[in-house]
């Protein structure tokens, strides 16, 4: 059930990727990669929030956490894309544009994760063994 948890979430997350930068994505170079960034940046969040609630076990069954974080947030997320786009920038001509879009999805993850996090531990408190 676990594998059937992550191919249900993994199908659902990867589609709604695929049918947002269809939608919005101009093509990468020489543009900035929004759409990736965007969608990546909401993927951490919701992982943040996603690993808080699961470690305060306030979500469903024991397939939760395998549907939710690498399923459907997994699928929906993708570093793959995120390394091309930054090596199709570098290939433009454009090495800044992509260390920006580098650091800038480094280190705006880290913050949209704790964000999560801190928005879900302030509605549920902190789970056991959490530092503050």
């Amino acid at each position: 059930m676990t594998i059937l948890a992550i191919v249900v979430g993994g199908g659902i997350g990867a589609t709604l990727r695929y049918l947002l930068w269809h939608w919005l994505a101009p093509p990468t170079p020489p543009h900035f990669p929004w759409v990736t960034f965007g969608i990546n940046m909401v993927g951490a969040f919701a992982l943040g929030a996603v690993m808080t609630l699961l470690a305060a076990h306030l979500l469903p069954g024991p397939w939760g956490k395998p549907f939710l974080s690498t399923g459907l947030i997994g699928g929906f997320t993708t570093w793959s894309h995120f390394i091309v786009e930054s090596d199709q920038l570098i290939g433009a001509g454009r090495s800044g544009r992509a260390i920006a879009y580098l650091v800038l999805s480094i280190v705006g993850g880290v913050i949209a994760a704790a964000l999560g996090a801190r928005l879900a531990e302030s509605r549920v408190g902190r789970p056991a063994g959490r530092r503050a």
